[in-house]
């Protein structure tokens, strides 16, 4: 399982490099730790911690890495001001885990950003060859979201990503697999949907 997400990380991160580790220093970083799920409420939501939250340089890890690039860009990226990341395993599905603040976007002005970056050119259109799943929400979260799937052919892999905001921050998770399908993985980022919103929601 482990060499096939490090494969996975290199089909979501091509054409993706643009400095974002610089940008994330540029600025104080905000403590985001609190928003991500500890050991025990990972636990008691039926998961288990992999890695630990930290703050990173964002790296292939980044759950907002899966959206397809427009003209070769990801704008969020490079804007990034603070992050922690953090991975779990739930199943046989691992779990990554991005809660992040970017300079000039709101949470919801990012959201609205993915949203139309899902839509660009060549990438959405292999999408559609492929069959993609249709974008999908969690029942009773109130704050802007935004569920999504994407299939990559070369590495026979399907991944799911949900992404909510709350005030100036968002919180991304996605899982991967080459074996469980897209409609299972949107499933089980449902099913743990309310643990991390628990977590992130908080002021």
């Amino acid at each position: 399982m482990g060499a096939v997400l490090a494969t996975a990380g290199l089909v979501l991160l091509a054409g993706c490099a643009d400095g974002s580790s610089t940008s994330a220093a540029s600025s104080a970083p905000k403590d985001l730790i609190k928003y991500l799920p500890n050991e025990k409420q990972l636990s008691d939501a039926g998961a288990k911690q992999k890695q630990a939250p930290a703050s990173f340089a964002v790296g292939w890890i980044n759950p907002l890495h899966v959206v397809p690039p427009c003209e070769g860009k990801r704008p969020w990226d490079s804007a990034l001001r603070s992050n922690v990341q953090a991975t779990a395993v739930a199943g046989e599905l691992s779990v990554w885990q991005l809660a992040a603040e970017y300079e000039g976007y709101s949470g919801e002005q990012l959201l609205s950003t993915v949203d139309k970056a899902l839509n660009c050119g060549d990438a959405a259109a292999h999408d559609r060859e492929l069959g993609a799943p249709p974008r999908f929400s969690v029942l009773g979260v109130a704050d802007p979201q935004l569920g999504f799937c994407r299939r990559f052919r070369e590495a026979g892999l399907s991944s799911c990503a949900w992404v909510f905001a709350h005030g100036d921050r968002v919180l991304a998770i996605r899982t991967d697999s080459t074996t469980t399908g897209a409609a299972e993985q949107q499933t089980e980022l449902k099913r743990l949907a309310p643990a991390f919103v628990a977590v992130f929601d908080q002021d």
